[in-house]
């Protein structure tokens, strides 16, 4: 089996009485494991490495080495392999692509398993470090990050035991939820204004796809939108290999939250289009009622069929060979528990993502001076790698309750897994995911120029079970999106004023990272949340709530039993006490002009002061763009692939159009 679920007998405690710990929740996974848990991927690749030539498998020189098959990786992989006679020379094959993870599992094709997916074994499982201002109530005041990687060795860290901690081909875009969320423009213009030139939004559709002055035009190069005609067709594709569309199944209370926004003044519209300030149902990257990740879209359909493209999974990028003139020109890697080199003659990039782009930098000695000769790391370019790290930051308390919610048997729950295995085409609760694609943006001032607030939510199985052992529900949230009686929504401040760190563990360099997320360390970042918390409790008189008979629960949470529910000191205490993750954390190897002394990155995303080295993923972000960061990653590998191409282009003859 390529996917293993999380440990329930390691995360549940013995008097919790949330449900995913009962005897059922063990059958579940043990069911989904059965039908799932195998990856039709790995099954095509076994015939085609029997079937391959010796001295295909064998080859260790190539044009470009990619490392990281994740939301921006599989992009420049395809693009870069689309001129099947741009070679040095005659014995080099074109592009390498390293994926520390196995295959994609099948279990993450369905929507509905999306939250079975963290604490499985393609999740990082990275905490990060304390503050005191934020995840007062989990274990050591510490946010969980699950990201997708997967190695051998377990690690401990700072009391944690990190066992196999896994990704997958498509990296996090084969195990998020799949909202198709670009941003506002005001984000890509002043990453402009900062000094980055070609990254402005610009908003005039007729601008051709090879435009590289703005991002607009690699949105829409990627974009097969199933629905364009339904949304803001102006500003969307439809001749890309990246499909978007609306999920098949949207249930009654996930309308419910989008219709009490556009109630109470949000207007319903698409969110990627000539404004984002609005409500509606998130498009996501899906097709037919299954997930469509980076690896589906575009890798899947060239893999082996393209012989200038090799794809390596479960090969772990552990450093860059750089040479005295400081050019890159290979990569170490480790399979199968031995170490191997590839040597590349063009480029090498890096799209590995926030945590692994720099530490394998780091690791190779491109980093801040005084941490990497800390570590004995000779240093080649001293840059500030690893810091700028920026998150949407929210929290989890506020329960909507819903009485005629979606909850349904255990029995039935097992009927739907059973179900959607057999379906040839796909439909009902399971290509769903709830009311997680509920979004609204919203400005909490009125002279903003863009929203600074994010709502998304997430479904709970049984709100009485949350509100008794709340840290538990969040540890093993296993139960499919589409059975519930509440919501618990989500606030995310876009704007967050905070900066965090990551840095290499002292203890094992090449182990876990010491992640400083840095979460509400600047009291500014409450304020957005606060004035939204009060707007998100003005929903509960719409109609839409109304006609549903949804209300807040107004009970408290554990940790916060001191204070009165309603009151500001209550809700500061959820934000502190509650704190989590969105999962779009970027800036580690931040893009800026010349004379930033944050800057890893020039505009190009060549790193500064070594070459032939790129950094092509969410990491370059200089400021974290206003929304979820899969639809802005796959755009960042379609400009950053394009700055490539045209550079060998105008360089070399040998490159044939």
């Amino acid at each position: 089996m390529v996917w293993q679920p999380l440990n329930l007998t390691e995360l549940c405690p013995p008097s919790t009485p949330v449900s995913a710990c009962s005897g059922f929740g063990y059958m579940y996974l043990s069911l989904l494991v059965q039908l799932y848990g195998g990856s039709a991927d790995q099954e095509r690749q076994h015939l085609c490495d029997r079937e391959a030539e010796p001295t295909r498998r064998d080859h260790r020189e190539y044009d470009f080495i990619v490392v990281g098959a994740g939301a921006a990786g599989c992009v420049v992989a395809n693009r870069l392999t689309e001129n099947p006679k741009w070679k040095t020379c005659s014995v080099c094959r074109q592009v390498l692509l390293l994926e520390a993870g196995p295959e994609e599992p099948d279990v993450t094709k369905v929507p509905g398993f999306f939250t079975v997916l963290a604490g499985s074994n393609i999740d990082w499982k990275y905490v990060s470090e304390p503050n005191g201002k934020s995840c007062l109530a989990f274990d050591g005041s510490r946010c969980g990050w699950p990201r997708y990687v997967c190695h051998e060795r377990p690690y401990r860290l700072l009391g944690f035991i990190l066992h196999c901690w896994c990704k997958a081909m498509g990296g996090s875009s084969s195990i998020n939820a799949m909202a198709y969320v670009r941003g506002h423009r005001a984000d890509y213009d002043e990453w402009a204004r900062m000094g980055n030139d070609g990254w402005s939004y610009d908003d005039v559709s007729s601008v051709p796809y090879t435009s590289n002055k703005y991002v607009l035009p690699f949105f829409k190069k990627s974009e097969l939108n199933m629905n364009k005609y339904d949304v803001d067709s102006e500003y969307h594709g439809v001749r890309g290999e990246q499909y978007v569309s609306w999920l098949p199944y949207t249930d009654d209370p996930a309308q419910m939250l989008t219709e009490a926004f556009n109630e109470a003044g949000t207007p319903h519209l698409d969110f990627n289009g000539r404004t984002q300030l609005g409500a509606m149902q998130a498009q996501t990257t899906s097709v037919d009622g299954e997930r469509i990740s980076t690896n589906a879209a575009f890798i899947r359909p060239i893999r082996n069929k393209r012989p200038n493209l090799t794809v390596l999974p479960n090969a772990l990028a552990t450093k860059i060979l750089i040479d005295r003139r400081k050019n890159a020109y290979g990569i170490i890697y480790e399979k199968d528990g031995r170490k191997f080199t590839a040597y590349a003659k063009k480029e090498v990039i890096l799209s590995a993502g926030v945590v692994e782009s720099p530490k394998l930098l780091m690791l190779s000695g491109i980093g801040p001076r005084e941490h990497l000769q800390s570590l004995n790391i000779p240093v080649i370019k001293d840059l500030a790698v690893g810091e700028n790290l920026q998150d949407h930051v929210s929290f989890n308390g506020m329960v909507v309750a819903i009485l005629n919610g979606t909850k349904v048997s255990d029995d039935q729950i097992m009927t739907h897994v059973r179900d959607y295995h057999e379906m040839s085409s796909k439909s009902g609760p399971l290509t769903g995911l709830g009311p997680i694609m509920s979004a609204s943006f919203i400005k909490t001032e009125p002279h903003l120029c863009a929203p600074d607030l994010q709502y998304q939510a997430n479904h709970v199985p049984n709100w009485r079970e949350f509100l008794q052992d709340p840290i538990t529900a969040e540890k093993v949230p296993i139960m499919p999106c589409a059975f519930y009686d509440a919501v618990v929504p989500r606030i995310m401040n876009l704007v967050p004023k905070s900066r965090g760190r990551l840095l290499l563990n002292k203890d094992d360099p090449h182990g876990p990272p010491i992640i400083h997320s840095n979460y509400l360390g600047d009291d500014e970042d409450i304020i957005p949340l606060m004035k939204g918390i009060r707007f998100l409790l003005s929903l509960e008189k719409t109609e839409a709530f109304r006609k549903r008979g949804a209300y807040f629960v107004r009970e408290n949470m554990p940790h916060c039993r001191q204070h009165e529910w309603g009151t500001d000191d209550y809700f500061l205490c959820l934000i502190r006490q509650y704190t989590s993750t969105t999962h779009h954390q970027v800036g580690s190897c931040k893009m800026g002009p010349w004379w930033d002394e944050k800057a890893v990155l020039d505009s190009e995303l060549r790193v500064y002061g070594v070459n032939k080295l790129r950094v092509i993923d969410a990491s370059m972000m200089p400021v974290v763009i206003r929304g979820n960061t899969n639809a802005p990653s796959i755009m960042i590998g379609e400009k950053g692939v394009d700055a490539v191409i045209k550079f060998w282009q105008n360089f070399t003859n040998k490159y044939c159009v």
